[in-house]
This record gives C-alpha cells, sequence and structure tokens, in this order.
C-alpha cells in the first residue's frame, strides 16, 4: 500500500510538472485553468506527502522495537524501486532524511554518489523540483515569465538578441514595403538588432533547523522542505521585481524602457492614473497583462470608481479561479512593492517580456560551528539564476508619436 501511495505521488509529479513545462515551451505563463490544475495537483501533492511521511514513521518505529537495546537507529528504506528514474532521489526518502545523512552521516554511503560543487552537495532533483518549483499564488514574476531552459553548461552566459526600439518603432525598424508588379522592391528597412547576455547569479539562503528535529527526519521532511521553499520562491520574486542588477537579476521595476506616469495627487491612487496607465501600455501585450499592487494600497484601490460611480476594482473567488481585476486586468497584491505613495505601488506588466535563465543547484552545505551552542545546524542553500526585462527602450507605436511599454509604473 504505501509502495501505491508513493508511485501516485510520482505521478502527480509529473502532471505537475508537464503543466509548466507546457507553458515554458509556448514561452508564456500560466494560465488560469493552468493554475488551477497545478493548485489542485499541489493540494494532493502535500496530502500524499503527508500520509506517506506518517505511514514510514510507523513503520520505523514498529522496526525499532526489534532491534536489540541500546543500537543506535540510522535513517533506512531506499524507495528508488518504486519512484520513475527522472524522479531521482538519491535513495533518500525526503529532504529531512538528506539533511539528516549530510549532519550525522550517511551509513549507506549515499551521499557519494551526488554531484557536488564548490559550494556545497547537490540536492537530489526530486526534492530539488519540490523547492524550487512555479507556485502562482505565491509568487508573481516566475509563473509568468519567459524561462529559458538551464542548458549544459547551466552557469554559462546566455546571450539573446533585442530590438533596439525606441524611435525605430514597436518592430524595432523593421518594415513592409508593398509594391506594383515588375517594379523594384527598396529595401528601406534597417532593423537594429543588438545583443543582452543573462549570467546566472549564485544566490545564498540560511536555514536554522534543531539536531532534534533532524532526528526525527521521518516526520520533519515535509515542513523542512516547506520552509526551504518559502525562503526560496519570496526571495527570488523580490529580486525579480526590485533587483539592481548588480550581482542579482535586474527587476521589472527598475527596467530601463519602462515608462513612469506622474500621479494625480500625491500620496494616493485615483481613478485617472489607472487610466493613464492603460493608455501607455504596450496594445499587443494586454492579454498577458496584470497590475501588481502593494497590499498598502488595498483601501485606496478598494474605492476607485468611474466618472459615474462605478467601481473598477472586481473582487475574484479564488476557489473557483477568479481573479481579483483592476479596470478589468487581473490584479495581485504584494508586499514587495514600495508603499503607497512611492514610486512603484501600483504597476502594469506583462512578464512575458521578463527573461529567466536558471542555473546550477541548489547545493546545501552545513556549518557545524554557528549554532554549536544552542545545539541547532545551519543549513546553507546555494543555487544560481538570472533574470532581466527584454525591452531596453519605450516602443513607439506607428502613428509615428505615442510611445508605450510592457511595463508601466505609477511615479
Amino acid at each position: 500500500m504505501l509502495r501505491a501511495l508513493m508511485q501516485k505521488h510520482a505521478d502527480l509529479c509529473d502532471q505537475q510538472q508537464a503543466i509548466v513545462n507546457k507553458a515554458i515551451t509556448e514561452g508564456r505563463g500560466m494560465t488560469e485553468d493552468e493554475n488551477t490544475q497545478f493548485n489542485a495537483l499541489q493540494t494532493e501533492i502535500d496530502g500524499l506527502a503527508a500520509t506517506i511521511q506518517a505511514a514510514q514513521a510507523v513503520q520505523d518505529r514498529a522496526a525499532s522495537l526489534d532491534e536489540p537495546a541500546g543500537k543506535i537507529i540510522r535513517p533506512t528504506g531506499e524507495i528508488g524501486d518504486v519512484q520513475k528514474d527522472k524522479l531521482d532521489d538519491g535513495g533518500f526518502q525526503n529532504v529531512g532524511e538528506f539533511l539528516h545523512a549530510i549532519k550525522f552521516g550517511d551509513n549507506k554511503g549515499r551521499l557519494q554518489n551526488l554531484s557536488t560543487s564548490d559550494v556545497g552537495i547537490m540536492i537530489p532533483p526530486a526534492f530539488s523540483q519540490q523547492i524550487m518549483q512555479l507556485n502562482p499564488e505565491a509568487e508573481i514574476v516566475m509563473p509568468r515569465a519567459f524561462v529559458i531552459p538551464a542548458g549544459d553548461p547551466p552557469d554559462a552566459p546566455f546571450i539573446i538578441p533585442y530590438f533596439q526600439q525606441g524611435a525605430d518603432g514597436a518592430l524595432g525598424g523593421i518594415s513592409l514595403t508593398w509594391t506594383a508588379e515588375a517594379k523594384t522592391v527598396s529595401d528601406t528597412s534597417d532593423p537594429k538588432i543588438k545583443d543582452m547576455t543573462l549570467q546566472p547569479q549564485e544566490v545564498s539562503g540560511m536555514a536554522t533547523i534543531n539536531n532534534k528535529t533532524l532526528t526525527n527526519w521521518g516526520a520533519a521532511g515535509g515542513f523542512i522542505e516547506n520552509l526551504l521553499r518559502q525562503a526560496w520562491v519570496s526571495g527570488r520574486d523580490y529580486k525579480f521585481l526590485r533587483g539592481s542588477g548588480v550581482g542579482c537579476p535586474l527587476g521589472a521595476l527598475n527596467a530601463p524602457g519602462a515608462i513612469k506616469i506622474k500621479r494625480n495627487t500625491s500620496s494616493d491612487i485615483k481613478y485617472v492614473d489607472v487610466v493613464t496607465m492603460l493608455s501607455r501600455f504596450y496594445p499587443d501585450a494586454l492579454s498577458g497583462a496584470i497590475f501588481i499592487a502593494s497590499i498598502t494600497a488595498l483601501p485606496a484601490l478598494m474605492q476607485l470608481a468611474d466618472s459615474q460611480g462605478r467601481l473598477i476594482l472586481v473582487l475574484g473567488d479564488a476557489t473557483k479561479g477568479i481573479p481579483t481585476t483592476l479596470a478589468g486586468v487581473p490584479l495581485k497584491f504584494v508586499g514587495k512593492l514600495p508603499t503607497i505613495g512611492n514610486e512603484g505601488d501600483l504597476f502594469l506588466v506583462n512578464f512575458n517580456y521578463y527573461l529567466i535563465k536558471p542555473g546550477s543547484g541548489p547545493f546545501v552545505a552545513i556549518s557545524e560551528h554557528v549554532k554549536f551552542t544552542t545545539n541547532q545546524t545551519v543549513f546553507k542553500i546555494v543555487a544560481n539564476i538570472d533574470g532581466q526585462p527584454w525591452v531596453k527602450d519605450p516602443l513607439k507605436l506607428e502613428d509615428g508619436s505615442t510611445t508605450v511599454s510592457p511595463y508601466v509604473i505609477l511615479e
């Protein structure tokens, strides 16, 4: 029965990964239906994981009763024979057992079979996929961005062209010429194509875990995995939004191609601000656009109304996959933007125009000394990733005068 649950858990993870891979292959964010499917699978995966851990703990406790008195109980039980090869767990039952082996040693020698670097031991793919998986509800950027596969070698610079747009128009100077029969086509187009480089940057996270928690790895595995996942998701999301580009991703709020709208009233958000932002947004990017607002802006946005007194914020229903919208555009409230009245408290963006390039990792290493007196162990989690806005200049439309952008910021 336990093996069947483990196999079902692996199958659900495959289904979830297939949803993400489809969106990445098509170079887009996940749709509302895909988000709903993803979250439903996650709920079932989490439930199965908890059941498996509880069942394993019961089995281990029963087995320990048969051991000679005083014998040290060490992590046991390889499950590689019941999981698919592509969900490589390194022979560990969960991330808790993996960290337990790093801290206390592994009598099976499984750590020797894992890749290492100068920063630590590679976390087995089965666990790294769970820790670094996309979470459309908890994070903003990566589930909606254009994610480039890591490739080989994963940390090598990745060069991709972008149009030098600006005054050359939304297509960077590429144009169509209509000609009559037997007339010569004149080459008037002069697309100015330049390169941008994505270089995965090293990012580290520190996690402090009680040694007693590590000892009970069967029960602690899910808790530790969830803790690491939340830290990674929150950290990368902040940099993709507000990173300076110096030793870290360049955040979308700092995009050189962004357009900034002067607000109508200081320290507030008005209906005219929202309308003006929409008027300066790149029309071709509207289908995938999203408003992001500081949570401190919620009271102001909840009261916004048009000239007829109609509220322009419509509350959604997360249980039915219906998003909250502002002027018909999906809206997300976050705590990572500046507070209301400051530049960037309201941001209109299409993240398909934001490129992300993952690199190697994650790796894990431990310190035996930092928290020695408090009976705790500090784990260092290291990964590599980069992100940059794709549009480097505001775009001039075909009318010859209007400039727009897929990143519009309330100044």
